[in-house]
């Protein structure tokens, strides 16, 4: 379980590290202060709750298992409605040019998210069907 924990966090730290070096001085250079404090703010924000939420579905699986997916949306929806709470208590103007600059570690992070529990569940299919 540690092993399965530890391997996830190094992995998607790298994939992180790497999608916010190329967004913010490959694609997206020059960036305002506004947009370089949502820049950093929705990866730190993305970054920690997917790996909190995977990590909790990794220690948690035996007591989940049959309620996993259902788990994972409300999760999911808490995730979204947080963000948007945490960005307007900070102040932080999202416009429609700035939208990139929150999505792509949004959809990053959920996708990440996504393809683990789905691996998951399947594994937990393959094992119920022997």
């Amino acid at each position: 379980m540690i092993f399965k924990a530890l391997k996830f966090f190094l992995l998607f730290s790298l994939l992180i590290g790497a999608t916010y070096l190329i967004q913010v001085y490959g694609i997206q250079s020059p960036l305002k202060d506004n947009e370089t404090t949502l820049v950093n703010f929705s990866y730190l924000f993305n970054y920690a709750f997917t790996y909190f939420l995977i990590l909790n579905i990794i220690l948690f699986y035996d007591i989940l298992k049959d309620k996993l997916g259902f788990v994972y949306l409300g999760v999911s929806m808490l995730k979204f409605m947080l963000f948007y709470f945490l960005i307007n208590s900070k102040n932080i103007e999202i416009n429609k040019s700035d939208f990139l600059l929150f999505f792509i570690p949004f959809v990053l992070c959920l996708g990440i998210e996504l393809f683990y529990v789905s691996k998951i569940l399947n594994n937990l299919n393959t094992n119920k069907t022997k």
